[in-house]
């Protein structure tokens, strides 16, 4: 289609596809007016011709556009000519790349700034890669994003787009996705732009024109948005402050605010000629301030935790979300993480295997390429049978992350999950595919997991042929968990134990054992439990945690799979605000989970049954007193009507114990007990406005200390809580907390110091 020549920009035909590159790599592909105009030129053509339908907007790979070229201001003003500039064919090429009669596509490689942000807020369709990074910087000299905040504000909202223009902070592509900026991101973007493609090239000619000509009515930009616009641009640059900076910006590379050298990795554009990034946090001047050696390396969240983790399961960063039992632990929970590059795992705990099926699934859809997630796969020993169905069923689907619970010892389906991803690499070595994360809260547990699979386990399921003997081999030269999350006290069940005395511990278990047994692989060791702020995240980093696991905080966040009325209660919860009952599903054993006391009746009523069950051999023993307070209190039914119901699911699920548990009248009373623990938790997920003073929620104190971080910002309201970026920020508060407990910004921190969510 095009055949003239251009000298910012390489173009080229493909099929129904025109791939523009900005090619300015003297003047990191700011935008002057020889670029405008003939980038214009080659949408108008790619408009009026019959068969494009796409339009690839890229840059280069460090760079996709950096905005506006200073150097042209700069040299106008050493020159004493007029500066000033007609920003108005900028504004109409944003238009076109908007309205144009083509799908526009914006391939974002490296970093996009000020004018860059235009085309990228303009187009159809942006695709950005993991390097990927965008702001919109002028106000750090005067200028107002005049001409690109109608085009930003469309895609990603007023609030947004205010705060980008006031903040001036560069954002990276994960946050970019999450605000709608950009559609899709990963470490691939090649692959992932080929793979858009292929579906936008079906489009005919015809039905392209009628749907941008549709969108142009729809969500026209108004004209009075164009003219406030370029009138509030043209006051910018006619201002002689403002060129001043600029000139001296072009010039020296000094920042407005600046009265010295900059320092030689200060983020300024290759011959200072485009608009520029907005500086670290840090001004130079306290950067010469730190004790830190200048040669430092920041602290970011990408940074935290151990590496390895984040290379063997494809992550950005060291976060895991662990599996909220019933799905609370959602597909979109999960979907919303890993596309973040954090790792969720489903809570399969309590849901059939044909909804199992269907939720993997799904997440599988909803991710983006390269991206990955986990399934929560819950200890059954009571049906070894289930559990091995489930592991079929992960396997089935490829899955290559479990989080393995309430695990005492391994089962033979745990160990068959693990040994079927084995396989010899081409040195020797073992290949491990599929990765457990055991979780646990005891030394002796943890040791069962950090040694190869039991051989009696392993010689059952050869015999069964559910592995080969080269996985049976395999399996003797690593550890059964590839890595372990050590659970401190927290929600669910919980042994209430100290992070403080055991992640030492575990980290003991673990060297021994590695010593004695030659492994390759270092088991990493992450921490759950408790984790809802800055500063708890930071204690379990310094505690040896490779990785952090959080689980409570997730559960009041929009995707969580529960009812708004339990969000509504978590959001209200404080430190002191959870209690200890006993565990439905291991009611006769005393086993305990932690759960919501505030306002709430179920744990007082949960151990009450508990204390009836230790004192009682029969239902039957009961006093009068104590029936009519269970029946009118607690069951708000005769416990005869539970009795029915509880009958009825055993026949159904489990006939073969039946008979047991009717001959038995301990077991009897405990199974109508039990009832109660699946009623309250099918009252607080369902949201039922009946019985509300018995909803089980399972709960740690994690989730009243981020209730107190998030008070006062945009976080305070559950209905804001993305997961995605819940985690986001509690990462780079802890990243900004190690960053000032080394000393990185020269100065000690004081006490009020505000450290919560900014936006």
């Amino acid at each position: 289609m095009d055949r003239v020549s251009h000298e910012t920009l390489r173009v080229r035909q493909q099929g129904t596809t025109c791939f523009v590159r900005i090619h300015r790599p003297e003047a990191d592909n700011a935008l002057n007016a020889a670029m405008v105009r003939e980038l214009g030129g080659v949408l108008t053509r790619a408009s009026d011709s019959p068969t494009t339908t796409v339009v690839v907007i890229e840059g280069l790979p460090e760079v996709f556009c950096f905005g506006a070229d200073f150097g042209v201001i700069s040299d106008a003003a050493r020159e004493g000519r007029d500066t000033a500039y007609d920003p108005e064919p900028m504004f109409e090429l944003f238009r076109q790349i908007a309205y144009g009669d083509f799908v526009t596509v914006a391939h974002v490689r490296g970093r996009a700034n000020a004018g860059g942000m235009g085309i990228v807020a303009a187009s159809d369709v942006v695709i950005a890669d993991d390097t990927a990074s965008f702001s919109l910087s002028e106000l750090l000299f005067g200028l107002v994003p005049a001409v690109v905040l109608p085009f930003l504000a469309r895609r990603v909202g007023s609030q947004r787009a205010r705060y980008l223009a006031g903040t001036t902070q560069v954002i990276d592509a994960g946050r970019a996705c999450q605000w709608g900026l950009v559609d899709a991101t990963g470490t691939d973007s090649q692959a992932l732009l080929r793979g858009h493609l292929r579906r936008l090239n079906r489009l005919s000619k015809k039905a392209v024109v009628r749907y941008k000509s549709y969108l142009g009515r729809l969500s026209p930009v108004p004209e009075h948005d164009k003219d406030v616009a370029l009138a509030a641009n043209r006051e910018a640059f006619d201002d002689p402050e403002n060129v001043r900076a600029i000139r001296r910006y072009t010039e020296q590379g000094l920042f407005p605010w600046e009265d010295g050298p900059t320092n030689d990795d200060t983020p300024t554009p290759n011959g200072k000629a485009g608009t520029p990034m907005p500086p670290p946090e840090a001004s130079e001047a306290e950067r010469r301030r730190s004790p830190m050696p200048s040669g430092s390396p920041a602290v970011t969240p990408e940074s935290l935790g151990d590496p390895g983790f984040r290379e063997d399961y494809g992550l950005r960063y060291n976060y895991v979300a662990g599996g909220m039992y019933k799905g609370i632990a959602s597909v979109e929970l999960v979907t919303a993480l890993g596309n973040a590059g954090m790792l969720g795992f489903l809570g399969t705990g309590g849901l059939p295997l044909d909804v199992v099926d269907d939720s993997i699934t799904r997440i599988e859809q909803g991710l983006r390429p390269g991206r990955t997630f986990g399934v929560n796969l819950l200890s059954a020993p009571q049906e070894p049978d289930l559990e091995m169905r489930m592991v079929e069923l992960l396997l089935r689907h490829g899955v290559r992350h479990v989080e393995a619970s309430a695990y005492v010892q391994p089962s033979a389906a745990l160990v068959r999950y693990r040994l079927a991803g084995l396989s010899q690499d081409a040195n020797g070595g073992v290949r491990q595919e599929n990765r457990v994360i055991a979780k646990v809260s005891r030394t002796e547990v943890a040791e069962g997991f950090l040694r190869p699979a039991p051989p009696d386990l392993v010689r059952e399921l050869l015999e069964r042929r559910m592995i080969t003997p080269e996985q049976a081999e395999l399996g003797a030269r690593v550890p059964l968990a590839h890595d372990l999350c050590v659970e401190a006290d927290s929600a669910g069940h919980t042994d209430a134990g100290n992070a403080y005395v055991l992640m030492p511990a575990m980290r003991a278990v673990r060297d021994r054992v590695r010593g004695e047994a030659g492994y390759s692989h270092t088991v990493r060791i992450g921490a759950a439990g408790g984790i809802g702020t800055p500063e708890s995240a930071l204690a379990a980093l310094m505690l040896g945690a490779d990785f952090i696991v959080t689980g409570s905080i997730n559960q009041c966040t929009a995707e969580a799979g529960t009812s708004e009325a339990v969000k509504d209660i978590l959001q209200g919860l404080g430190v002191h605000d959870t209690g200890y009952a006993p565990a439905g599903d291991m009611f006769e054993v005393g086993a305990r989970v932690q759960a919501v006391r505030k306002g709430l009746f179920f744990p007082a009523r949960a151990n009450k049954l508990y204390e009836l069950y230790t004192r009682h051999g029969s239902i039957d023993d009961l006093d009068a007193r104590t029936r009519t307070m269970l029946e009118e209190k607690y069951f708000k039914r005769s416990i005869d009507a539970v009795w029915r119901e509880t009958r009825e699911h055993l026949a159904r699920r489990y006939p073969e114990r039946l008979a047991d548990v009717e001959g038995n009248p301990k077991q009897r009373m405990a199974r109508i007990f039990r009832w109660y623990f699946v009623h309250s938790t099918r009252l607080a997920m369902s949201g039922s406005a009946e019985q509300r003073v018995d909803y089980q929620i399972h709960c740690g104190p994690a989730m009243g200390a981020f209730n107190a971080w998030v008070k006062g910002t945009p976080l305070e309201p559950w209905h804001q809580r993305r997961v995605a970026v819940v985690a986001e920020h509690l990462l780079r508060g802890t990243a900004e907390l190690l960053g000032e407990r080394l000393g990185r910004y020269g100065r000690s921190t004081s006490a009020d110091e505000d450290r919560r969510p900014r936006a």
